[in-house]
Order: C-alpha cells, then structure tokens, then sequence
C-alpha cells in the first residue's frame, strides 16, 4: 500500500491550534516563573489553594453521588420519554448561563427578597458552603455528561447477566456498572474538580472571600485572589499566583490523562 501524503496536510491546523491555545500559558509560565517561589510561600495563596482545594472536593464529591444515578437512569431510559429529553436540557443548561448569572441568583435566592422563605437561612454567601455550591453549579452538567457517555459505552449484556442472578436494578448499578468504571469515574470526579478551581465568575459575587471561624477568615479562592492581587497591588504578584494556579491546573490535567488512557474497563460480577 502506498503512502498517503495527505496526512500531512492536517500537522498545520494542528500546530495552529495548539499554538493559539498553548502560547499565552507558555507566556505566563515565562513571565511569572521568577515569581513562583514567593506565591507559593505566601500564606494567602496557600490559604486560598486550600480552600479552593476543599471546596472543590466537595463540590465533585456531591457531584458523582447525585451525578452517577442521574446519568445512569438517561443512559438507560429508565426516566420516562419525553420527561427524559426535559431533564436531559434542563441538567445541560448552566453550559449555557453566563457564570455571573449563576452567582447572583444563589446571592438572591438566599437573599432577603428570596420566594422560598426557608432557604434565605442558608449560609451561602462568603462561607465555604456557598462556594461548594457555586463549583457544583458549573461543573456538574460537565462532569454528569462525561459519566452518561461511560454509561453508553458500557455493554448492557453484563447488567442483563446481574438481572438474571437476582440483582436489582439498583444492585447492577451499584455491584456491576460502578466497578466496570472505577476509572473513568475517577476521571470524572478530577473533572468536576479541576472545572471547579478555574472557576471566577459565580464565586466573584456569592463568595469573594471565605469567611469560616476558626477555619477560614477573610481568605480569597484562587482565582478571586489573583484578581484582587492585579486590581490592588499590580501585575508582578498577580503573575506569582496566576502561574502557581496553572501549575496546579496541569498537574490535574496530567491526572486525569493518565488515569483516563491506562487499560480497559474490566468486569467483575462479585
């Protein structure tokens, strides 16, 4: 068979893309490098890393334990039609929302003025509660439709097998399906959490600074405290911390490949 030369007609949108993408973070790395040891000695930016860390885990914790039921039951039209397609678009829909948009309606739905009396109680604005919230928001419709295209790769005939032994539904979920994928749940869970810590636009309003007695008194999230370092003090200390997050960024990025890309799902039944 002969060579195709066509092949390489492709390697220029690939350079160029990557270029585009790659560029302006090998900038900031250049830039900021000289910078990076006093970011990561400095108690606000460790402070700031841990509480957008735990907020973070928190909220992709929430998200598989009401994600991975939810994806499952559409992966498997187990939601009646057409309230599956309803709820399909409605769980798809902050993709869509400007993420300013998402922190001011969880400002005002615990606000004063919200409808729902019993819900202006919850301690969401500047408390790690609220930022859990926030990061949940935005990273649950990522990381639910990641878990539902596991789902659809999964061959049913292995849940069939489990029916026909006596397994519920619920037992072929939990005994057979979640085994099968232990990784790429992993992988959705770095997901949500590495969508989590990039996020600025909700968490700039509801929570611009974490206050939690004893734990957390006034500290920035990550990408708040990078925001205020450039408006306050100016570019070289927003440079510090801005290439410390990225570092942090593609230390997730490389987690979540090496997870994702190692061996093929293997079926346990017991």
């Amino acid at each position: 068979m002969g060579l195709d030369g066509s092949k390489y007609a492709f390697v220029p949108f690939i350079l160029l893309i990557s270029l585009m993408l790659l560029l302006p973070m090998a900038v900031l790395l250049y830039e900021g490098y000289n910078h990076l040891l006093n970011a990561f000695m400095s108690p606000l930016f460790i402070e700031g890393a841990v509480v957008t860390i735990l907020g973070a885990s928190i909220a992709a914790a929430l998200t598989l334990a009401l994600g991975l039921p939810t994806a499952y039951a559409i992966s498997r039209g187990l939601i009646p039609k057409p309230l599956d397609s309803v709820i399909g678009g409605l769980l798809t829909s902050p993709l869509t929302i400007p993420h300013t948009i998402v922190g001011l309606s969880l400002l005002i739905l615990v606000s004063p003025i919200s409808p729902i009396p019993i819900i202006r109680k919850l301690p969401l604005v500047d408390t790690i509660w609220g930022l859990v919230a926030a990061y949940f928001i935005v990273s649950a419709p990522i990381a639910i439709g990641a878990i539902r295209q596991v789902f659809d790769e999964v061959d049913p005939v292995y849940e069939y097998v489990g029916l026909t032994l006596g397994l519920s539904q619920w037992g072929v979920f939990t005994r057979v399906v979640i085994p099968m994928t232990r990784k790429e749940l992993v992988s959705s869970f770095l997901l949500a959490w590495g969508r989590s810590i990039s996020e600025f636009g909700s968490i700039v309003i509801l929570t611009y600074y974490i206050i939690n007695p004893p734990f957390f008194n006034y500290v920035y999230p990550l990408p708040t405290l990078i925001w205020y370092s450039y408006e306050v003090y100016g570019l070289p200390l927003a440079l510090g911390y801005a290439s410390a997050s990225l570092i942090i960024s593609i230390i997730i990025i490389v987690l979540i490949e090496l997870i994702s890309g190692g061996g093929r799902m293997e079926f346990k039944l017991w």
